[in-house]
């Protein structure tokens, strides 16, 4: 009989102890090595120095949340030699809430061209539920398969971690600073509950906000701070009840059901909004949802009063996640990889023996794009202009999907002296090839010299922008209003494609300013007075307000926003 195939399986990504880590990459590597122990699975790091050689070898290549444009030639030279590549994203990247860690990174079209391009490029893609389903979708036209998240090893039994209330009931949620608004829209409901029932006490995990929120007693309130994944199953371990609100936001309806997941393994009841990730778990475990603030307020009170429900209730659900949402008696991940792989193992010679291994292998976070930029610049630099015009064109042609090449031969194009090369034939090229990357509309607006050229640009990127996302605009606004102060200071007749600039940006005070200035010129003064006014408006509220504005935070208004909005959709007609 022949022996079983060592084939080997590589997953690029984050090697941290955060949650997505560990469920979607840590967890599962170790969990697939157990499932065939026969396979050489390998962790690594995605900013290993061994990342490119060892993904060219591996028979199969999982990429975790990679923006590494530096891969796609990797991914096209696989594809030529019959191996597959697959991608995995789990989360709405495109609109974070603006309290999460990941914002900033987030809030930018580049980066979400960069995953789109890398999902375009593999052969399959991973999401953890149906709202990434449905929204990566339409960005890619690969198979999309999801795989949910399980426990990594059998929860402990039930009787272990449960312990019946005696005094007090314990209800409690945790969470990071990018769920704050989820949390903030129920402290009312919790006020009237800690007010009505007095063995009611709350456990909070996170942000230390909560210890001053009014109306919440101090002495029945249970405040730690967040820690590592041994810590929120330990802060887990005492509740009876617990808390998993999720307001009604895009990033939202893409997350997973991990949080019930993890609350059961615990012997923890949660109670689970009528929300897109949990409506498949609340039919599997026949749990009813809370489908508003005033059920959740009327479901906890019915434990409260009916504890031995409670214990039935919790108990039920333990048992649905030991049955069905322990990792390694699940074998979707294996199934999914095993489709995956070539007939036979490449025959190549790895120094790591068939198994689990993890290793954050030699650091090395730059890419080679990011240091042949800079190698380019030092040419530029010395006046080498054909050599640093000869080695942008040499990567071009082994990653033409990647667009900061594109724009690198563009750029030394435009500044190198007369005969170096024209630059529109590569600039129309690139723009049919990026049609989402704006920066290609602001080169060649920085180099025409035609006045009418310059507003039927402004125009064109205008009419595109007026249809993009807030996040998509706000990227870009201070390059775009900046640039536009400047040219209509040097033009007057783009003072109406101003007009439409400030439509999109109506606090862009400096360039309303000189839009101002623009129509008094032209003769309009009824629209220079009401850019004055609103200026001058402006003015006055920093003037007596300056204090106040500088110190509040915009990212926690908008968290408030977000939480009242949900709670306002939640009162009775």
């Amino acid at each position: 009989m022949e022996p079983p195939l060592t084939y080997t399986i590589l997953q690029l990504g984050h090697l941290d102890d955060s949650g997505d880590s560990l469920h979607r990459i840590r967890w599962p590597g170790r969990q697939i090595a157990q499932q065939a122990p026969h396979w050489r699975v390998i962790n690594l790091s995605m900013e290993a120095e061994e990342r490119y050689a060892w993904a060219e070898r591996a028979d199969l290549l999982i990429l975790y949340q990679s923006h590494d444009l530096d891969l796609l030639p990797v991914i096209e030279r696989r594809r030529a030699r019959g191996l597959k590549t697959l991608a995995e994203y789990n989360d709405n990247f495109y609109d974070p809430p603006p309290t999460s860690n990941a914002a900033e990174a987030w809030g930018s079209p580049l980066m979400w061209q960069n995953y789109e391009l890398i999902m375009k490029a593999c052969d399959a893609l991973i999401v953890t539920g149906p709202g990434l389903e449905s929204l990566l979708a339409t960005k890619t036209t690969g198979d999309i398969f999801i795989l949910e998240n399980h426990c990594p090893e059998a929860p402990p039994p039930f009787d272990r971690v449960w312990t019946d209330p005696v005094e007090t009931v314990n209800l409690g949620w945790a969470g990071s600073a990018g769920h704050m608004a989820d949390m903030l829209s129920l402290l009312p409901t919790l006020r009237r509950l800690m007010a009505e029932f007095p063995q009611l006490r709350l456990h909070l995990m996170g942000n230390a906000f909560f210890r001053d929120y009014p109306g919440l007693d101090r002495e029945r309130l249970v405040v730690r701070d967040w820690g590592t994944m041994e810590d929120y199953l330990d802060f887990l371990t005492p509740l009876h009840l617990g808390l998993a609100p999720m307001i009604d936001t895009a990033y939202n309806r893409c997350r997973s059901d991990v949080k019930a997941i993890e609350m059961g393994s615990r012997g923890v009841l949660p109670l689970l909004p009528d929300r897109l990730p949990y409506r498949k778990i609340l039919t599997d475990t026949d749990m009813a949802a809370c489908t508003s603030l005033q059920a959740l307020h009327e479901r906890i009170a019915f434990y409260l009063n009916h504890q031995d429900r409670l214990r039935e209730d919790a108990r039920r659900f333990h048992e649905y996640v030991c049955q069905h949402r322990v990792g390694p008696l699940r074998d979707e991940r294996l199934a999914l990889y095993q489709r995956m792989l070539p007939t036979r193992p490449e025959a190549t010679t790895w120094a790591l023996p068939a198994g689990f291994h993890e290793t954050h292998g030699t650091a090395a976070p730059y890419q080679p794009t990011l240091a042949l930029i800079q190698r380019v610049a030092s040419l530029c630099g010395e006046g080498k202009w054909r050599e640093a015009l000869s080695q942008t064109r040499r990567a071009r042609r082994n990653n033409p999907a990647h667009p900061d090449l594109a724009l690198l031969e563009l750029r030394i194009l435009a500044s190198a002296p007369d005969g170096e090369g024209d630059w529109r034939a590569p600039l129309r090229a690139a723009r049919s090839r990026f049609p989402e990357d704006l920066r290609f509309d602001l080169f060649e607006l920085r180099h025409s010299n035609s006045p009418s050229r310059r507003a039927g640009i402004w125009s064109r990127l205008l009419t595109r922008l007026e249809k993009k996302t807030a996040a998509f605009q706000a990227h870009h606004e201070k390059e775009l209003t900046s640039l536009m102060e400047t040219e209509l200071q040097q033009d007057h007749a783009l003072v109406e494609a101003a007009d439409r600039l400030l439509a999109l940006y109506p606090q862009a005070l400096a360039l309303m300013q000189k839009a101002a200035l623009a129509w008094e010129s032209l003769g309009d003064f009824a629209k220079a007075r009401d850019y004055f006014q609103e200026i001058a408006s402006a003015k006055q509220a920093l003037s007596q307000e300056g204090a106040f504005l500088e110190r509040i935070d915009r990212k926690w208004l908008e968290t408030w926003c977000s939480a009242l909005q949900d709670r306002v959709g939640n009162q009775p007609p």
